[in-house]
């Protein structure tokens, strides 16, 4: 019972602090996601970050639904892990050190990653779709290439199907697919029906592994981190919500240095025009690093660094903040 309560406990400031962080920190997802889709080719006009304050916050509601569901399922994992992977020869409530700790956040890791691809998918079709809709509105002027002075094309798929009395006929997903490259939803819903339409269900589910071995990645890093300096600050107190920030920050640092390079490639195998360009999740890695240069692997990792680590820091932090405020509720009495 001392257990549940506990439980709810961390869901209640998790999903709180889940919701708070991810909407704060949107804008930089935002620029991180506009910045590793763009491909560094010869001729390219750079990244266009000026926009309206509404569209830096494009498919931040499905990261938002992708947040609750993540974190529900990290604390109840991460918990379940611990206590699956605890030492039986050590003291009861001996918290977990070294590869066993490792071992916990790589599996806490996977479990998110099973829920959140779908938004992941959504949330990047949501931002490309916010970005071309800012940039018809801005009704930018043509762009020229540097070497030849000739106007850049826009590398969009032309398609050519089989005719029937002379006109041309096109799939439902095809006439779909030029249908929301006029009109592009900006919206959660609507995004869902484009996806659904114009890829089918597998649409949902592109860029899975890298994203898996992102989240995995993600995860045991900071877990490790977080709760190798918890444990070396505040042993045996509850921590004080102003080191909570601090060390999620550092953990949410340390999750940038390792997994930058799988996060591009998860971005850009999520993008709408990916099946244009990348065969698989190995392809891309080779055409990036053969055509833009092993640099692009790192493309966006300062708007990722301050992003992941305000997210990590106000996480950790409001977490710890609720948590402790529901425990003092409980010794006096307020809660059951």
């Amino acid at each position: 019972m001392v257990e549940s309560k506990e439980l709810t406990t961390e869901l209640i400031a998790g999903s709180a602090a889940a919701v708070f962080q991810t909407t704060i920190s949107y804008p930089f997802e935002f620029l991180k996601t506009g910045l590793q889709l763009q491909r560094s080719l010869p001729g390219t006009a750079p990244f266009n970050m000026l926009h309206s304050v509404k569209t830096y916050f494009t498919g931040s509601s499905a990261l938002n639904i992708a947040a609750i569901i993540k974190t529900t399922t990290r604390f109840t994992t991460f918990e379940k892990a611990c206590q699956m992977l605890r030492d039986p020869s050590l003291p009861a409530g001996t918290p977990l050190s070294g590869p066993r700790l490792l071992m916990a956040g790589t599996i806490t890791g996977f479990m998110e990653s099973l829920w959140i691809i779908p938004f992941e998918n959504i949330k990047v079709t949501m931002i490309e779709n916010g970005i071309k809709d800012s940039e018809k509105s801005q009704k930018k002027p043509e762009v020229t290439d540097k070497t030849t002075k000739k106007p850049l094309q826009e590398n969009r798929p032309t398609f050519h199907a089989s005719t029937s009395n002379g006109k041309p006929q096109l799939t439902p997903q095809e006439a779909a697919f030029l249908k929301y490259e006029k009109a592009p939803p900006l919206h959660f819903f609507p995004t869902i029906k484009e996806i659904y339409l114009t890829r089918g269900i597998q649409g949902f589910f592109k860029g899975s592994f890298p994203t898996i071995f992102r989240q995995m990645g993600n995860t045991a890093v900071r877990f490790t981190v977080y709760t190798s300096l918890k444990q070396t600050i505040s042993p045996n107190k509850p921590l004080k919500e102003h080191y909570a920030f601090a060390i999620g920050f550092v953990s949410s640092c340390a999750v940038v240095g390792i997994t930058q390079p799988i996060d591009v490639v998860k971005t850009r195998m999520q993008s709408k025009y990916a099946w244009m360009t990348y065969k698989n999740s190995l392809n891309c890695a080779y055409r990036i690093f053969v055509e833009e240069g092993v640099g692009k692997f790192w493309k966006g990792w300062i708007p990722r660094l301050f992003k992941v680590g305000l997210s990590g820091g106000m996480s950790f932090g409001v977490y710890q903040y609720v948590e402790n405020l529901v425990t003092l509720m409980r010794s006096e009495g307020y809660l059951e």
